[in-house]
């Protein structure tokens, strides 16, 4: 028997692969090419399917991801207004096909899921951290901001305008700038080449807001090096959902990881609060303290707004050739 490997250096080219039977099985990662692409006479005879597999798996975390390092972010005013301006039913509809669901929280459809108040298990690890935690996150879980009726992204944009005056950012001489003048850009840092029709309109929507837009393209070297040195000042980031979380979560939010260069904390946090949850984390020796101190750890990540929430599919998406 004999396995080969073949390596396809766009998507276009691996879908016609499959098109002409260098392989038989495709998982499709991208709503618009599932969307448009899977049709076609070979599809009509049924030489070829597609197939969607809804699944009840920990969705995948994904969001922009601040820098923290950064002075522009570190007022949580600052990070609040920006997730306002982020209208991802509009992406939805248009963009998505209506494939994807919203984000919430860092650990979406899984155990470690978080809604309302804090449950009587939670708030018995929150309790003897609540000098060191928000007011906030003893109350209820917030929710990404929505443009459904009767909110829209006009009066989302009118929120994160005065979040903005208040935290020192008024709209003047043709930009939204600080009290010494300095305007507000944003270098927004990327190598996947697919994302630019997805990051249009959240730049648009901050245009409105005085807010300039750099949009930074480079190759993944590149990319990983800036990366590797926190070199940024927002991206975009997916964490695969977890079934049973443990150390590696130390690596993204640790702050031992947060000044130590290549390490997955992209953000920067360096939380006493969230490192004490942390080991809570590690040191769960059944499945409900486990659980306990997930939803804890979450509650405390969501409310510092360390990310704008995007999106993640609850399905797999299969092409594949009939046998």
């Amino acid at each position: 028997d004999r396995i080969s490997f073949k390596i396809y250096l766009d998507e276009t080219a691996r879908f016609e692969g499959l098109k002409a039977g260098e392989f038989d099985f495709m998982r499709e990662f991208t709503s618009r090419n599932w969307a448009r692409q899977y049709k076609g006479k070979q599809f009509d005879s049924g030489e070829l399917k597609k197939a969607t597999f809804e699944n009840r798996n920990p969705g995948d975390f994904q969001g922009y991801v601040f820098n923290l390092r950064n002075p522009k972010f570190k007022d949580i005013r600052v990070r609040k207004a920006l997730t306002l301006a982020m209208d991802f039913e509009w992406m939805n509809r248009q963009l998505f096909y209506g494939l994807y669901k919203r984000v919430q929280g860092y650990f979406p459809n899984s155990d470690f899921h978080t809604e309302g108040l804090p449950k009587a298990d939670e708030l018995a690890l929150l309790e003897p951290l609540r000098d060191k935690l928000r007011p906030e996150v003893f109350g209820p879980m917030p929710i990404p901001p929505s443009t459904n009726p009767p909110s829209s992204l006009r009066d989302n944009l009118r929120q994160a305008q005065a979040l903005l005056r208040e935290a020192g950012w008024t709209y003047r001489d043709g930009a939204l700038r600080n009290e010494k003048g300095e305007p507000f850009v944003i270098e927004f840092l990327n190598d996947q080449p697919s994302l630019v029709r997805i990051v249009a309109p959240f730049e648009q929507a901050l245009a409105k807001l005085g807010i300039g837009w750099n949009y930074r393209q480079v190759d993944f070297s590149l990319s990983k090096e800036r990366m590797d040195k926190f070199d940024f000042e927002l991206t975009t980031r997916r964490i695969p959902g977890m079934v049973a979380p443990g150390g590696e979560l130390l690596e993204y939010f640790g702050s031992k990881a947060a000044a130590t260069n290549g390490s997955a904390n992209y953000w920067g946090i360096a939380d006493p609060a969230v490192d004490a949850l942390l080991q809570k984390v590690v040191q769960a020796k059944t499945r409900p303290d486990l659980n306990a101190a997930m939803r804890a750890l979450n509650r405390v990540l969501t409310n510092g707004y360390y990310s704008i929430p995007q999106y993640y599919g609850g399905a797999f998406f299969i092409g594949y050739r009939a046998p």
